[in-house]
């Protein structure tokens, strides 16, 4: 490893005010803060003067599907259709494109933002999909929608393969919809695409990430074929990357993968978007509170057997009775061999318990801003909904994209933490204002995790943003990690340091 020192001076700190230089060591990370002329007596080997810029720890995205968003560079984007014919007239283009047989999978829509507010079924796209087997999932990944082709061809059609209430029926027929650990089992039987696509692909995603300050990744319920070829990328673009694996494959990989699988990924529930979220009270708008899809109990076994093979447990829960039933198994446990990922509803007796039981909780601001119609989905308890503030204060919370769900660009998801959809005139922010965190609070979200290697980066900008637009714009000047300068923007005045 490079031993440089690096003196970072002229720069913009925004977690030290009246600081101005930064002092940089591939082996501790950011080692001062403070003026030019103290930096400058540090015994820094070399001074870069980053002529105003915003120097900031490198990001971490502490909840992300890798291998789900590369496949999305060859799939269709639904986030933008707002109608049933939209959605048709993109299969419409879609099938004149793609080969006769061949699977077409797309990816975003959601039922709310449609104009006629409904889940589609596949007698809405039937028509125009011809002989290609169709899989739409819905923007949450816990819905998805098939064709009649692609029911058949899954088995679907004529039996419900042991997934009952998971294969949607209406009058007794199937209407393409299916849920939960069914879209699982139909996502993981359509063809894959081949090895070395997938790895440009990944790529591609990777060096995005860094083109935006991301030096590590925590991928969720990762596959070996995942692990594969991650492992093949990382010799060329060493991000830190943690895998959170399926409990079924977890000896194995653990052993095949050391040093890229941290822990395993349970659910507790689904998501809101589908209803699935184990709520402790029914919904504001549907007879339903959800599906709890483990007890406490049931956590607790996963988490003791993951703790023997020396991993973390990560157990998605967004309701509030989820929450619970995993806060519930964690207090249980060693602090830190489970940690919760979206923790979404946390009333005030949930706060106050995990203030106790203190486990690491993975958040998603963007979810402010896509979740459009949450307050529909809660009524009052929407005061309670995506508290990061009041979450941060009580335990170590992290921020992340939930890629592909939401956008990769963490700056947009400290926008919708520090705007909480305001400017938007979302009615969540009516009911949520108290939990607008500050920049620097927000910027803390993705910043607290202790990486693996250290790292810093030099932004574009010689200032805070002040709008969604600014937020959009903010890009790297410059990444360091470890003794390595894995990005620099065209014309970057830093040093092109080789590890």
């Amino acid at each position: 490893m490079v031993r440089v020192k690096i003196a970072f001076v002229n720069a913009f700190v925004p977690w030290s005010p009246g600081s101005d230089s930064v002092v940089y060591s591939p082996s501790s990370g950011i080692v001062f803060v403070g003026s030019e002329s103290a930096a400058l007596k540090t015994g820094a080997d070399l001074v870069v003067d980053v002529e105003g810029r915003v120097v900031v720890p490198g990001l971490v995205d502490a909840h992300m599907h890798l291998y789900s968003t590369a496949l999305s560079l060859g799939r269709l984007d639904l986030r933008g259709v707002s109608s049933l014919e939209e959605i048709r007239e993109v299969l419409k283009a879609a099938v004149k494109e793609a080969p006769p047989g061949s699977w077409i999978v797309g990816r975003g829509w959601d039922q709310e933002k449609l104009k006629e507010r409904r889940m589609p079924t596949r007698f809405d796209i039937d028509d125009v999909t011809g002989d290609n087997p169709v899989v739409l999932i819905r923007v949450c990944g816990h819905v998805a929608l098939l064709n009649t082709l692609a029911l058949r061809k899954m088995g679907l059609l004529d039996s419900e393969r042991g997934f009952g209430a998971l294969l949607e029926k209406e009058g007794g027929v199937p209407t393409g919809i299916v849920y939960e650990d069914l879209v699982d089992y139909v996502v993981s039987r359509i063809p894959p695409p081949p090895p070395e696509l997938l790895k440009s692909w990944i790529l591609r995603v990777l060096s995005e990430y860094v083109s935006l300050g991301v030096t590590e990744l925590h991928s969720m319920s990762v596959s070996l074929e995942e692990l594969e070829a991650v492992q093949r990328v990382l010799t060329t673009l060493p991000i830190g990357y943690r895998a959170y694996v399926d409990p079924g494959i977890a000896e194995l990989a653990a052993r095949e993968y050391k040093g890229l699988v941290h822990g395993v990924k349970i659910f507790a529930d689904g998501s809101f978007g589908a209803r699935t979220a184990a709520l402790r009270e029914k919904y504001s708008d549907a007879e339903t509170r959800g599906v709890l899809r483990i007890s406490s109990e049931g956590i607790l076994s996963v988490a003791r057997r993951a703790l023997s093979l020396g991993l973390q447990t990560a157990v998605h829960a967004i309701g509030d009775l989820a929450v619970a039933e995993a806060l519930k198994a964690a207090e249980q446990l060693p602090r830190g061999s489970l940690r919760i990922e979206h923790a979404s509803l946390t009333p005030p007796d949930i706060l106050e318990k995990i203030g106790a039981v203190k486990p690491e909780i993975a958040v998603q601001p963007h979810f402010i801003l896509s979740d459009t119609w949450i307050t529909e989905r809660l009524g009052e308890r929407a005061e309670w909904v995506y508290a990061f503030k009041s979450l941060q204060a009580r335990t170590r919370v992290y921020g992340s994209s939930d890629a592909p769900v939401e956008p990769i660009n963490p700056w947009l998801g400290v926008y919708a933490a520090v705007e909480r959809g305001c400017p938007e005139g979302l009615p969540v922010c009516r009911y949520t204002y108290g939990e607008k965190m500050s920049f620097v609070e927000a910027l803390r979200l993705y910043t607290s995790y202790d990486q693996r290697r250290p790292s810093i980066v030099v932004l574009n900008s010689t200032r805070l943003p002040t709008s969604k637009k600014e937020y959009e714009a903010l890009r790297a000047y410059a990444v360091l990690v470890g003794g390595k300068t894995v990005y620099r923007a065209p014309g970057a005045r830093v040093p092109d340091l080789l590890a």
